[in-house]
C-alpha cells in the first residue's frame, strides 16, 4: 500500500520491510494533522522464519515502526515544547485507532524519533521502562493530564514477557502481591525477553560486526 504521507528510509536496515496495512490504516489520520512520517526501522521477518530480524516481535509483519514525523517540511522534535502537543495528538489518535505501543524520550533511539505500533499495550522511554516515559507521552497514551506511571504497568510488561517464554504470568501479578520465586534460568530468560522487547535495531555491516553494542541509530549518527 502506497500513501503520500509516508516515506521509507529503512532500505539498509535490518527491519527493511514495509508497514502492515493494518498499521497504515490506523495512522491514516496523519494527513489531517498536516504530518508526514519517515520510517527508518520498519517491518521484519517473523520470528522463526529464518529471515533477517532483531529484537522483539513487535516489528514482525510490519506491525511497528521507528519513525520521524514532519510538518511543513520541518522534522518535529518532542524536546521542543511547541511540538509536544502535536506528538500528543499523534499518540492519542493512534491509540484510539488501536495502536498499543509507544516509545520515545531522552536516551531512547534518536532524538525526536518515536516507536509506534501494535503489540502488548505499553509506553516506555530509556531502557524500555515505563517509568522513563516522558510526561507528554504518558498523558497522551493514558488520556489523563499529569498521569503518574503505575508500577503495575511494568508488571504487566513482565507478565507479557513471561507468557512469551511459556511461563505462567502470575509470577508477576499485575494487581500487586508477592512475586513467586523463579529459578535462575527463568530469571535469565525473562530478563533477555524484556530487554529484547524494547531493543533498538542493531547496526549492520562492518560497524555492526566490529561493535556488538552498536545500534542502527548510532551508526547513522557516525
Amino acid at each position: 500500500m502506497e500513501v503520500d504521507w509516508l516515506r521509507y528510509q529503512n532500505q539498509g536496515a535490518i527491519r527493511n520491510k514495509p508497514l502492515s496495512g493494518g498499521l497504515l490504516e490506523a495512522l491514516a489520520f496523519l494527513p489531517d494533522l498536516g504530518v508526514t512520517m519517515e520510517v527508518f526501522s520498519g517491518g521484519q521477518a517473523p520470528k522463526g522464519s529464518g529471515g533477517s530480524r532483531t529484537g522483539s516481535t513487535r516489528h514482525d509483519h510490519g506491525n511497528a515502526a521507528d519513525a520521524f514525523f514532519y510538518k511543513d517540511g520541518r522534522k518535529l522534535d518532542w524536546s521542543n515544547p511547541d511540538d509536544q502537543p502535536l506528538f500528543q495528538q499523534i499518540v492519542s489518535r493512534a491509540k484510539a485507532n488501536g495502536v498499543t505501543g509507544f516509545g520515545a524520550g531522552d536516551g531512547y533511539m534518536q532524538p525526536g524519533s518515536m516507536h509506534i505500533g501494535f503489540g502488548p499495550e505499553a509506553v516506555w522511554g530509556a531502557g524500555g521502562k515505563g517509568t522513563n516515559a516522558p510526561g507528554w507521552l504518558r498523558e497522551a497514551a493514558h488520556g489523563q493530564p499529569g498521569h503518574i506511571h503505575n508500577p503495575n504497568e511494568d508488571k504487566a510488561i513482565a507478565n507479557d514477557a513471561m507468557a512469551a517464554i511459556g511461563k505462567t504470568p502470575s509470577a508477576y501479578p499485575a494487581s500487586g502481591g508477592t512475586p513467586a520465586v523463579m529459578g535462575g534460568a527463568e530469571r535469565d530468560n525473562l530478563s533477555r525477553h524484556i530487554m529484547n522487547e524494547y531493543q533498538p535495531e542493531k547496526a549492520s555491516g562492518i560497524l555492526g560486526a566490529m561493535f556488538p553494542n552498536m545500534t542502527a541509530d548510532r551508526q547513522d549518527r557516525i
